[in-house]
């Protein structure tokens, strides 16, 4: 069986050398704006570049000395993309969000030079038991070689896609709180059609004769008959089951006559 193949953007192409990104360039210091743009990208809600990213991240202040504020960003980019997120530093949550097709951005740090020996953000985008597959947008030949720490943790699958282990990516963010950035499509919530609607109200149960009535309410309702509190119709006395349940409990609260 064929493995899943990602597409990854780089913020190490040539071209980015020379492209500003705060004090920086998008080559040196774009990872959190790239790491993001392959995170949307992976949930097929937008194909952006990593410049507009970082431009986006100028504009809302999430560039700062020293690196990119993530909730800053997250917060200016779900809202002109519409996705959700949330932000944890437990494993678990980590996994268990991957398992439900969601993905994450990983914020590394410098403690446990993993993914970097310095801050750096790489996006997590499965999760097969308790290995993880990671999407890394610093990518240069024999990154993931240059220490016994990422030739004994790390797997490389192809150029700008690896394999660790949880327990792995729990090691790299240990100093960064929060470790992960959680992100999903965002839910849309479906309003009911007028034939849907129709199609509810053609179950509800009616009754119409004090017989039909479920033990339960009978008392209730003959009650109310005998009151002339309910006439009924030309059809009956036509009641619902949600009357008579609402009748029954007003009259077990005590709150009707009689």
């Amino acid at each position: 069986m064929s493995s899943i193949r990602y597409h990854v953007k780089f913020q190490t192409e040539a071209q980015y050398q020379s492209i500003a990104y705060g004090q920086g360039s998008i080559y040196s210091s774009a990872c959190g704006p790239a790491s993001l743009c392959n995170a949307l990208y992976t949930l097929g809600i937008a194909d952006i570049s990593i410049p507009t990213m970082c431009q986006l991240a100028v504009s809302c202040g999430a560039r700062v000395e020293g690196g990119t504020v993530m909730t800053t960003l997250l917060r200016a980019a779900a809202s002109k993309y519409h996705f959700q997120y949330s932000a944890t530093s437990k494993n678990t949550e980590l996994l268990a969000h991957l398992h439900t097709g969601g993905v994450a951005i990983l914020h590394a740090g410098s403690a446990y030079p993993l993914f970097s020996t310095s801050g750096h953000f790489v996006t997590a985008v499965a999760a097969s038991g308790q290995t993880i597959t990671v999407l890394d947008s610093y990518w240069y030949g024999g990154k993931y070689t240059s220490s016994s720490i990422r030739r004994n943790y790390i797997h490389v699958v192809e150029t700008g896609v690896v394999k660790t282990s949880l327990s792995q990516c729990g090691k790299a963010t240990i100093d960064r709180n929060p470790s992960y950035y959680l992100i999903s499509r965002e839910m849309v919530t479906e309003q009911p059609t007028q034939e849907s609607a129709k199609s509810e109200a053609y179950t509800m149960q009616y009754y119409k004769t004090l017989d039909d009535i479920p033990t339960y309410y009978r008392d209730t309702v003959k009650k109310l008959v005998e009151q002339g509190a309910i006439k009924g119709t030309g059809d009956g006395l036509d009641l619902s089951e949600d009357l008579c349940r609402a009748f029954t409990i007003l009259d077990h609260a005590g709150l009707l006559p009689g």
